[in-house]
């Protein structure tokens, strides 16, 4: 073979590297990585050629023509976890984890967001896909071209240098976390909790390969997270009794979780039942869900019913459902005497409902899919109400307590979903050309959900058991299930929230004073809230009582933001202030981390068995 011949076989080995390179470039440049971490920076670069060369030497070592067969194979696998990622990105400006294809089945209600991104953007990205993977093959060189083996051994060689090479080019790590240590790019990378961050820091092939190694690695030492739990939980200021201190003791009461009925949504035109209730009752108007991971409407329910957080990179449903969690609200009511069961449109292993509603203390889980004709009726939330079985169920013993998680509200919300067909047929008068298709469908199936309310009202009315029952209300997540970003954030402003995760919150009972709290508050300050109201006992966990006067009260989303009264943080950078000092936003970013941390730390020890 003279020179010639060797310099393009060694131009090949290099072309074959490059195109997994360009496809993780393409895909952090089309993401907007950019804002999180340079695209040029050394690290995620270095991972991605180190990827590249790996996947080549692989295919190199193989005959020619079965070489180019695995390098397709493997170049179009990777394409198409690019070009899903690339997707819900555009969806939920973030990535998923690997636990996070946990949840694949919630996605097929996604299908409709298809159409939205079939645009000339995403065009132009699967057409960059294409070609950097045809320049790849075409490029493969022949395996007798070169010498093979030390070729393969180089490649697999510059592999595991830039392995050693790439996670030295972060920053380092702060030997305190009592400041902004999530702006250190090492801190996060350690961490790994914050997907967008993380897919700019490392690229598509070390982004799988990190989250696959700390999801199989051995826990951290359990006496030094025992030791963080029990410092944070100290500190915590223990709850005092205040006004609102037993003030529905002994009550039922009937703990609904709205699916998508979003702050511009719960109105008297939309939801006339509902926003009586929430006019003539306790509502907390700055209240936020923020989102952890995938499976946002467990996830919610999880922090509602539990006081904490998920993990920020994975699932809780298929993991903790034997994990003890003697504080949640149903152990504690049962524990007053109370029956608790929970009622839901899906079946009882849709988000392992069945057991984790058994580890939260629930009697029973009670799906509307095993007494409904069809999936329609179970879909339709009145049905719970209507269904005598069901509702004897929820009222058969008292006191009671029955969560109930509505269904009507979910996406999608466009001409092929037969639910929303359905709630069009019956309120025509939603149907608004002047607006989006999806709106009208997203107002009538949260009539739907109205109607629940007003049989429920209805029945135990009839049954003599109003004057004696609270509704606590609040909503599993913003409705991100409208296709249209902008449309979505349109409605949102002229609600009047100052971010897309503020939601609805509320409780009502027969004769209760109107009051309107605006202290901010989030999901897992619900627990808190309503133990103290039945005047329970405080339940150990990082919410707090939204009647404590020493909680000034905030919302810590899973990549650090947070928001209180005074100010936003968002990605280390104060978005707005109204009055906290620098001192207090550095203490406010310690205890957004150290949130983080002893939330993770409760669920990897499983704290509270035996205590």
């Amino acid at each position: 073979m003279d020179k010639t011949e060797q310099k393009r076989a060694w131009l090949g080995v290099f072309t074959a590297v490059l195109p997994f390179w360009l496809l993780d470039l393409t895909l952090r440049a089309m993401a907007g990585s950019a804002g999180y971490y340079a695209l040029y920076a050394a690290a995620p670069n270095l991972f991605s050629l180190g990827f590249g060369a790996l996947f080549a030497a692989l295919c190199l070592a193989l005959p020619r023509r079965a070489g180019r067969i695995a390098y397709g194979v493997c170049y179009a696998l990777w394409a198409v976890y690019a070009v899903v990622q690339y997707g819900v990105w555009r969806i939920f400006d973030r990535f998923l984890f690997l636990s996070d294809f946990l949840f694949a089945g919630e996605g097929l209600g996604f299908l409709g967001y298809v159409r939205q991104l079939l645009d000339l953007r995403f065009a132009f990205f699967v057409l960059l896909l294409i070609v950097w993977g045809a320049f790849g093959v075409w490029r493969l060189p022949a395996g007798g071209a070169l010498p093979r083996r030390r070729v393969c051994d180089g490649l697999a060689l510059f592999f595991a240098l830039t392995q050693f090479a790439a996670p030295r080019c972060y920053a380092s790590v702060p030997e305190t976390l009592d400041w902004d240590a999530w702006q250190s790019s090492g801190y996060e990378y350690r961490k790994f909790a914050s997907s967008s961050y993380d897919m700019a820091l490392t690229g598509p092939y070390q982004f799988v390969a990190r989250d696959a190694f700390l999801s199989l690695a051995p826990d951290a030492d359990e006496e030094a997270a025992l030791a963080e739990i029990e410092a944070f939980l100290a500190e915590r200021p223990a709850r005092q009794d205040n006004e609102m201190t037993g003030l529905l003791r002994g009550k039922n009461l009937i703990m609904v979780q709205l699916e998508s009925i979003d702050d511009f949504v719960l109105n008297e035109e939309n939801t006339p039942t509902m926003a009586r209730l929430m006019r003539e009752g306790v509502n907390f108007t700055n209240f936020y869900t923020p989102q952890y991971a995938n499976g946002y409407t467990f996830n919610t329910e999880f922090a509602a019913q539990t006081g904490l957080y998920p993990y920020a990179n994975g699932n809780v449903a298929y993991s903790l459902s034997r994990s003890a969690f003697p504080d949640t609200l149903a152990h504690l009511l049962r524990q007053a005497g109370y029956a608790a069961n929970s009622f839901h449109k899906s079946e009882a292993k849709f988000y392992n409902r069945g057991a984790m509603h058994r580890a939260f203390g629930y009697e029973g889980y009670h799906s509307a899919l095993d007494y409904a004709a069809n999936e329609t009726e179970a879909g339709t939330d009145r049905f719970l109400a209507d269904c005598d079985e069901l509702y004897e169920k929820m009222i058969e013993s008292q006191p009671f307590f029955d969560f109930i998680i509505t269904y009507s509200g979910h996406l999608g919300y466009d001409e092929r979903d037969a639910l929303t067909t359905y709630a069009l047929e019956r309120y025509p008068e939603y149907l608004d050309p002047a607006r989006p298709y999806e709106i009208s469908g997203l107002f009538a199936k949260a009539r739907l959900t109205d109607e629940l309310f007003e049989r429920l009202l209805e029945r135990l009315t009839e049954d003599g058991l109003l004057e004696n029952t609270v509704f606590f209300v609040y909503d599993d997540h913003y409705a991100y299930g409208l296709t249209d970003r902008a449309v979505l954030e349109t409605y949102s402003a002229q609600a009047g929230g100052a971010l897309l995760e503020r939601t609805p919150c509320f409780f009502w009972y027969p004769g209760c004073t109107p009051t309107t709290v605006s202290k901010t508050l989030q999901t897992i300050d619900i627990l808190p809230t309503l133990a103290n109201l039945y005047g329970l006992p405080e339940p150990r966990t990082p919410g707090r009582d939204a009647f404590d006067s020493a909680y000034p009260g905030w919302a810590v989303f899973p990549d650090g933001t947070w928001m209180t009264d005074k100010a936003y943080v968002k990605n280390g950078a104060v978005e707005w202030n109204h009055g906290m000092t620098e001192e207090e936003i550095a203490q406010m970013n310690a205890y957004a981390r150290r949130l983080a941390h002893v939330g993770d730390a409760i669920l990897d020890t499983d704290y509270y068995r035996g205590r």
